[in-house]
């Protein structure tokens, strides 16, 4: 069961802070143009989709609180990115108590679970760097990540642009973005599955998932999790990150 837990955790971390938008369609939308095998015009279009550069990128820090029932049980994940810092972390609780906590600062990476802590590599750290920021879709290049135009898919019925993210430690991620309104709709990898977004809402001028599906081979059934809060740019102190 706590392996489950876990696996739970790693796809509920994927989801908080990737910038992972909207799947319904905003008033007065228009159809955004796209260069065919372009992943750079389809993520330019995704950020003016989400409420445009300006305010994306003064987007400092950000907490959120997220909610899941596993069998029975309520998870509590709560996330802290603060790109100012380059570091973030996640915590996950059941009944008040942690499960896990993982932790991004100063370059390095460490796993806290079950009274032990578990340094990261630093490939493996590396991996958690996009999690510092809200919106790490324009920073993919520079932090090593390859990006390659997919062609376009299928979502309920929807057009959707498809993106190969590869991790420079080789782990590809799928990321499909909305012909018609350029928002991403759906991640999935063979790490943490599948994660779509849903009942979307305005925070502070940025729209952003309230409910997130995830569907993983571990997991029995797919998982629903959903934000309980989120704050952008708090005062945050170093023992946030302890």
């Amino acid at each position: 069961m706590k392996f489950k837990y876990l696996i739970l955790s790693a796809a509920l971390g994927l989801a908080s802070f990737s910038g992972a938008l909207a799947l319904e369609t905003p008033k007065n939308s228009t159809e955004f143009s796209v260069v065919e095998n372009d992943p750079a015009t389809v993520i330019a279009n995704y950020i003016k989709a989400v409420g445009g550069k300006d305010k994306v990128n003064a987007i400092k820090n950000a907490k959120m609180v997220m909610e899941a029932s596993i069998q029975g049980q309520v998870l509590e994940l709560s996330s802290i990115a603060d790109a100012e810092n380059s570091r973030m972390i996640q915590t996950t609780s059941m009944g008040g108590n942690v499960l896990q906590k993982t932790m991004f600062v100063n370059g390095k990476a460490q796993v806290m679970a079950g009274g032990q802590v578990q340094e990261l590599p630093d490939e493996t750290a590396a991996m958690l760097k996009p999690q510092t920021f809200v919106f790490p879709e324009e920073r993919y290049e520079e932090m090593g990540f390859t990006l390659a135009y997919a062609g376009v898919e299928q979502i309920d019925g929807e057009d959707v642009h498809v993106l190969d993210i590869t991790a420079p430690v080789g782990i590809l991620t799928k990321e499909y973005y909305s012909v018609a309104t350029g928002l991403k709709v759906r991640t999935s990898s063979d790490a943490t599955g599948e994660i779509n977004y849903s009942d979307y809402q305005e925070v502070d001028g940025i729209l952003f998932p309230m409910t997130l599906s995830i569907k993983n081979p571990m997991l029995p059934v797919p998982m629903e999790a959903k934000i309980k809060s989120i704050e952008f740019n708090t005062a945050l102190t170093d023992s946030d990150f302890q």
